[in-house]
């Protein structure tokens, strides 16, 4: 499974930590849906305390990120539809256009098949094409960016951080992905981070630390 090409895509430098997303400039307000798009994304869930959420990635870009840096992975780090990986154009075809509760169905499908992925992994990805780190160390990096550029205290690590994924419609708001059965949708394991700023379990149980 593939959750780490959909976080990595969104990796930043400190420089731009203070925009919400690294294309905000190109790609428009908090880098939402396009017109007669839908976008899935994923998302530090209330990071800073304010019931805010912080950019980690989001589907279609990493799709077009990834065929650019290496087209061959584009068959195997993706989530399927139609037992195919998604591509760009799914993200426009609409059973009725601009539905906010259709964009929802078709994200949930979508990231509910990386929602189980493990953040010890070192697997090639986008953003980690050789493989040298976790995602788990590379989004505790972000995440203590974005805790240093709001000025909160960073030195005792980060414990229980949910990671949530949303939706935005033809350029609406980001919401939570969701069903009514099993509510929000988010990655089943939260993310922790000690005081280096490195990954660990939550629980205590054993990981993979490095990709070395």
């Amino acid at each position: 499974r593939h959750l780490i090409v959909v976080l990595v895509i969104g990796v930043v430098s400190a420089q731009r930590a203070e925009r919400f997303c690294p294309r905000e400039r190109r790609d428009g307000f908090e880098c939402r849906a396009k017109t007669d798009q839908f976008k899935c994304g994923i998302f530090f869930d209330n990071l800073l305390g304010g019931r805010e959420i912080k950019w980690i990635g989001a589907l279609p870009d990493a799709i077009a990120k990834t065929r650019r840096k290496d087209p061959e992975l584009i068959k195997t780090i993706f989530p399927k539809v139609n037992k195919k990986p998604v591509e760009e154009n799914y993200f426009q075809q609409w059973s009725n256009t601009c539905d906010s509760a259709e964009a929802n169905s078709k994200c949930y499908l979508l990231m509910d098949q990386i929602a189980d992925d493990r953040l010890d992994s070192c697997k090639k990805t986008v953003g980690n094409l050789d493989g040298e780190d976790t995602i788990g160390n590379q989004l505790c990096g972000q995440a203590r960016r974005f805790l240093a550029s709001a000025k909160k205290d960073t030195s005792k690590g980060l414990r229980n951080q949910p990671l949530a994924f949303y939706s935005s419609t033809c350029k609406g708001k980001w919401n939570p992905v969701s069903s009514d059965v099993r509510g929000n949708l988010q990655v089943n394991e939260k993310l922790c981070c000690d005081s280096s700023w490195k990954y660990v379990k939550c629980d205590g149980g054993n990981f993979n630390r490095s990709c070395n």
